[in-house]
């Protein structure tokens, strides 16, 4: 089958639902704050965070992670590491967002996201896990389709 072609049509499918995901919705958008993080314990999807409404970067949790294991974070762990000051699974994360924010490397190790007022909006996924993995791959497609500049680390 033509990866391209699948690729095509999977966007197609996914296309009103990634718009959703990457247009900013002050409604939907949460906080990196414990109490807005609640809402999403035990969800299971893939999400986008912005900077003052600019999409910045796409991640998910509960998919697969390399060698076929399942992620046991949930959306609410997975961004509560974006508030740690430890490098747990966050480094890359820092030296990207330090370097788009022109910080020095001394600033980069307490990059939290809420100092900075980070805020996400996400997509439960309740299928397949692969398929969290599938639609993370899609928001990247769509993002580079409609020229958003977006970081991610797969």
């Amino acid at each position: 089958m033509n990866g391209d072609k699948k690729i095509s049509e999977l966007l197609d499918s996914y296309k009103k639902t990634l718009k959703k995901l990457f247009k900013y919705d002050k409604s939907k958008a949460l906080t990196f704050d414990k109490e807005s993080r609640s809402k999403v314990e035990n969800e299971k999807g893939i999400f986008v965070i912005f900077n003052n409404k600019k999409p910045i970067f796409v991640g998910q949790a509960g998919g697969f992670m390399t060698g076929y294991k399942l992620t046991q974070k949930d959306l609410n762990d997975k961004l509560g590491q974006f508030n740690l000051k430890s490098d747990a699974g966050t480094t890359k994360f820092r030296k990207a967002f330090s370097a788009q924010q022109n910080l020095d490397e001394t600033e980069q190790q307490n990059i939290k996201a809420e100092t900075y007022n980070l805020k996400f909006q996400y997509i439960k996924v309740k299928e397949n896990p692969a398929m969290i993995n599938i639609l993370e791959l899609l928001a990247m497609e769509y993002a580079k389709d409609n020229e958003i500049e977006l970081y991610n680390f797969l």
